[in-house]
């Protein structure tokens, strides 16, 4: 039997401090959101009337618009709490460059104004109307007018990955079109297309927090979520790779329900059977990851009723987060029918954490980070 280790929250941040594997080892690539000088030239709101004849509202003119529709892009609010699932925005992008769509990275080139006026005249007109009217400059319109910086994400348009946002702390939600716009914050495209919801958990855990707290006091960064601090982000996979399909499946759960959760919002929804569910499968999770990070050392009796009833249910929703065309009420009845199914096991509430890892919990919580 090993010594129990009692974890302080310095031997905790020691602990993951010292993990040498890193997000950096798996990325394909990591990479800043979009920049532009011409903020209300590129992003529009939603129309509030819904019409198709001017389905969006430019901001700098204040006015509705219409634009080409290929050129509009839905935009990811960093202001907005986008856990797992990607949050709604009454934002979108327009984007005036083609984008060759082969292979995980995308060239992208940028629209000279002639070629633009010929093949998107309303957004040729709209721009040009805007260099005159709110930027009062009668010059010819150039392509430097409509550019933007951050042409990495654009190489990755169209391509699946999560998106880490630091709202607070750090929000990892997962892009499984690959078509979202963001200005703050990273894009993550991984090598391995299959551990896309692993690392998904582990970035939303508390493993996040504590990592938070390390940069910070470590002056890595302040406030402002850059690649290089991303890279540093410390990962462990559990030695089982059954234990981390697990992860996974719960993970897309979670993608899921909080998809849901989002679109369906309302003031009552902290106190609704969705957001309960929602916090369910958010505990169950976080303490699988954490014994991952720490003691690999469950209860195999807790571990064995997940699986029965989460891996066999056979309810694993598709890497979008979404069960197909099933209608999303009869899956999230499904989900619920599974979390009764686990808390109706007789010996669930038999099952115990060993004393270190009670430890490591309690401190995590005193600590503010559970």
């Amino acid at each position: 039997m090993k010594p129990i280790m009692f974890w302080s929250k310095n031997s905790i941040i020691e602990k993951v401090s010292a993990i040498s594997n890193t997000l950096d080892d798996i990325a394909a690539d990591i990479f800043c959101g979009i920049s532009t000088d011409s903020e209300y030239l590129h992003k529009l709101s939603l129309s509030e009337e819904s019409s198709p004849e001017i389905p969006y509202k430019c901001l700098g003119l204040n006015r509705g618009i219409n634009l080409e529709r290929e050129l509009v892009y839905p935009f990811m609010d960093s202001t907005l709490s986008n856990e797992y699932a990607v949050h709604p925005s009454s934002y979108c992008f327009m984007l005036p460059y083609e984008l060759k769509a082969d292979g995980l990275k995308k060239e992208c080139r940028l629209l000279e104004p002639q070629e633009l006026k010929e093949r998107y005249p309303l957004t040729y007109s709209r721009i040009t109307k805007f260099k005159n009217n709110f930027k009062h400059d009668s010059a010819p319109l150039s392509s430097t007018d409509y550019s933007v910086r951050g042409c990495k994400l654009l190489q990755y348009l169209n391509t699946p990955k999560i998106v880490v946002l630091d709202h607070y702390s750090f929000q990892a939600s997962f892009d499984s079109a690959g078509n979202y716009l963001f200005e703050n914050g990273c894009g993550l495209v991984l090598q391995d297309t299959s551990r896309y919801f692993y690392v998904l958990a582990a970035l939303n855990s508390s493993i996040s927090r504590v990592f938070s707290e390390i940069c910070q006091n470590d002056r890595l960064y302040n406030g402002s979520l850059t690649p290089a601090v991303l890279k540093r982000f410390p990962l462990v996979f559990p030695e089982e790779r059954n234990l981390e399909y697990l992860i996974s499946t719960l993970s897309g759960y979670l993608t899921y329900i909080q998809g849901y959760i989002y679109r369906n919002a309302s003031p009552e929804i902290s106190e609704s059977e969705d957001y309960e569910l929602l916090k369910f499968y958010e505990r169950i999770v976080n303490l699988l990851v954490l014994d991952t990070y720490f003691t690999k050392d469950l209860d195999p009796r807790f571990l064995e009723i997940l699986e029965e009833n989460i891996v066999s249910s056979g309810e694993r929703p598709g890497s979008s987060g979404f069960s197909g065309s099933e209608d999303p009420g009869s899956f999230m009845d499904k989900l619920q029918a599974v979390k009764q199914n686990i808390l109706g096991t007789p010996d669930f509430g038999k099952c115990r954490f060993n004393s270190e890892f009670t430890n490591i919990l309690a401190t995590l919580k005193n600590n503010g980070v559970w």
